[in-house]
């Protein structure tokens, strides 16, 4: 596993890093005495790179640490932890692709309304009193600073779920 976080570190590290290459032409960008629009992605991705360099440098440290044991066999308590949590990712990325897919047609709200649920189950939640309160909340902060305060145009849905929309955005 370790050295899989190794490759994706270094993948990350590189991306950001030409990323943050590719911000610096925005930089330029804008009237002086005023943040231009270069600062914040130049900020974010600078940010990320510092994060993915110390995220490999740990890994690195990790996998000299496991060299030095002796190698231990796997318990079937391993074993089945390790199958929980592939099927925890399997289940997340299936709940992900079936919301993006199906926002277009039915729209944001009801998506996001039915996609949170969905996704705390995949993700193991069984309380009760989470799955029924976690949609209202999270669906409602989102369209209130989304769609509200910043005015982001969110998908609206088709047919009747355009309706359904116009009623809270």
């Amino acid at each position: 596993m370790k050295k899989g976080e190794i490759v994706l570190g270094a993948f990350c590290v590189a991306f950001f890093s030409f990323m943050f290459y590719e911000a610096f032409k925005l930089h330029g960008v804008g009237r002086f005495g005023e943040v231009g629009s270069g600062f914040w992605p130049m900020l974010s991705l600078g940010v990320a790179v510092i994060l993915s360099l110390s995220w490999l440098v740990s890994t690195f440290v990790a996998l000299a640490k496991e060299k030095g044991k002796a190698a231990e066999k796997p318990t079937p308590e391993t074993i089945a932890a390790a199958g929980s949590r592939r099927k925890k990712v399997a289940l997340s990325v299936v709940c992900i692709l079936v919301y993006i897919i199906v926002m277009p047609w039915i729209g944001f709200i009801l998506s996001t309304f039915l996609f949170v649920p969905a996704f705390a189950i995949a993700l193991g939640e069984r309380r009760r009193l989470v799955l029924i309160i976690s949609p209202f909340l999270i669906t409602a902060i989102t369209i209130l600073v989304f769609a509200k305060f910043i005015t982001i145009p969110f998908p609206k849905g088709a047919g009747i779920f355009v309706e359904f929309s116009r009623l809270f955005y």
